[in-house]
């Protein structure tokens, strides 16, 4: 079994540019499990209100609905007893929903939905409590066309936690994937973490979300899970952040639209420092990490007017052409593409970049931005993935996103409540490291280009006079020992010096652990074959 492949964690779908297409020639089933009522457990009394709120809400969207309520094992789920499964053919569109106790196995190998019967006293397994990777193993060999699989939690067991044996890992963890399928796979809460006690009575907040975004036409199932993601995080303040994996491909709807979905037009150029960026992104079938398309155009690189705080290796500010289009990854390459190409390259696993601090929890969330690589080894992933990394001009170029005069992003001081830097403030929660796109994206729609860990480019680090000023790449290569740049900034950043755009740093001894990075594709015929249509 493979690890299911992590997808950056929020994702926006641009419906404008595609064909909604609802699957009308294949058939619809949901299983909607809830368990409130426990004869060894408390309560779990959030979770009649989600199964029914659930329930009414997949039925709206043309599903056939089997609501299952405080079941116990055998009856939670029987493979060849239960007509929902048996209902399944291939191409069919299937959601399985649950909200109730859930806990991970000690191993680490599976998450288990607890029954009814539940005995708290006898260790968990696939005997006594119903193992998720079962339920999708089923689905897959049913065939069908799509996969969605929400999970309402974890939460608490009781105010005080209650131990169940054999489940010693807090939260839970992403399942072993579908082969070959489409699936999308949510939960309330990051792999690992929990979600809290939700408010007694009523629907739970990613719960109440989602179902009220299935009644809106037009939306694909990626848009609703995006939305309701964002709405929860907005709402808890960033205390709650739902999980978010998506392997379906894009154009499936759950309702029609309205009315036909017009064309958006690329944004007008601001001044003249853009002349016209792509909004459009798309996944790359190699690393599976999602890239922005940006548009070719001219800016001004460099320090600008006003910043007090500007080096001498920030100066000349000078007109940059960029000649052609290049997609870029809309964040910092995660911890679980990174693996992914370790492992498939067959690298010894124990030279493995090390978990430098605990911010990276030795490595075991995948949404978390891979850092302690060297150079060399962020251009070898980025080779791997069809690509090469961004040169310090295309860098610049995406982090000012089409701004003009800007000495932070966004042209404000308060950006720094929008970005992950030392200590706490505004929206960045987060005293370590943070998993990519929690923060606001630039208006390129690309996620942490200020913050959260510092970025290399491809070039060598010199003066601005040292190269071109169409398609620059940077001073030449040296003969003697110089550095590459990083650009960007990181969580032990002080914002005031490293929040700002035209910020260039030598890597430092302290850095390695701090440093990450993210790829570019050219716009050619051979890297639009690696990636999913629109």
């Amino acid at each position: 079994m493979r690890l299911l492949a992590f997808l950056l964690a929020p994702m926006i779908c641009l419906a404008q540019s595609q064909k909604c297409d609802t699957g009308a020639e294949h058939k619809r089933y949901a299983l909607v499990l809830g368990v409130g009522t426990y004869t060894g457990l408390p309560a779990a009394s959030h979770a009649m209100d989600d199964s029914q709120a659930m329930s009414q809400a997949l039925k709206g969207a043309g599903f056939a609905v089997t609501l299952l309520q405080n079941s116990a094992m055998p009856a939670l789920y029987d493979k060849d007893e239960t007509d929902f499964l048996k209902q399944v053919q291939p191409g069919d569109v299937v959601f399985v929903y649950y909200s109730g106790h859930i806990v991970q196995g000690a191993d680490g190998e599976d998450d288990f939905i607890l029954p009814s019967n539940f005995d708290p006293s006898v260790r968990v397994n696939s005997d006594n409590a119903l193992s998720v990777g079962r339920v999708l193993d089923d689905l897959r060999d049913r065939m069908p066309g799509k996969i969605i699989v929400m999970i309402e939690g974890p939460h608490p067991v009781g105010q005080n936690s209650v131990e169940i044996l054999g489940s010693r890992v807090p939260g839970l963890r992403i399942p072993d994937a579908l082969e070959d399928a489409e699936i999308l796979f949510s939960m309330s809460a990051e792999e690992h973490q929990m979600a809290g006690s939700p408010s007694d009575p009523g629907v739970s907040p990613f719960t109440r979300a989602v179902a009220k975004l299935l009644d809106k036409e037009g939306l694909s199932p990626l848009e609703v899970f995006d939305q309701a993601r964002e709405e929860v995080m907005n709402e808890s303040g960033r205390r709650q952040i739902p999980l978010l994996k998506n392997y379906l491909k894009s154009g499936f709807c759950f309702l029609e639209p309205v009315s036909p979905v017009s064309k958006v037009e690329p944004a007008p150029p601001v001044e003249r420092v853009v002349e016209r960026v792509v909004a459009a992104f798309q996944r790359n079938k190699i690393d599976h990490e999602e890239y922005v398309k940006i548009g070719n155009g001219n800016f001004l690189m460099g320090c600008v007017p006003g910043d007090t705080r500007c080096k001498p290796e920030e100066s000349p500010r000078h007109e940059v052409k960029l000649t052609k289009d290049f997609w870029m990854g809309r964040n910092e390459v995660q911890v679980d593409s990174f693996y992914r190409y370790w492992t498939v390259n067959k690298k010894p696993k124990k030279a493995f970049p090390p978990e430098p601090t605990q911010d990276y929890h030795r490595w075991t969330i995948g949404v978390l931005p891979m850092a302690n690589v060297t150079w060399q080894q962020a251009s070898d992933y980025c080779a791997w993935a069809g690509g090469r990394l961004p040169t310090e001009a295309e860098w610049e170029y995406a982090a000012r996103a089409g701004g003009s005069d800007e000495i932070y992003p966004l042209n404000s001081e308060n950006s720094r409540d929008k970005a992950n830097f030392r200590d706490k403030h505004g929206s960045d929660i987060y005293l370590g490291v943070a998993p990519v796109r929690q923060f606001d994206p630039n208006a390129f729609k690309l996620y942490d280009m200020s913050g959260n860990v510092w970025e290399w480019v491809a070039d060598w680090f010199g003066g601005y006079a040292d190269g071109p000023a169409v398609d620059p790449t940077g001073a030449p290569a040296p003969d003697k020992k110089r550095d590459h740049i990083l650009r960007g900034g990181s969580f032990e950043s002080d914002w005031q010096e490293h929040l700002r755009l035209s910020l260039r740093r030598i890597p430092q001894t302290q850095d390695g652990f701090k440093t990450g990075f993210r790829c570019v594709l050219a716009d050619t015929p051979a890297t639009l074959q690696h990636l999913d249509p629109p």
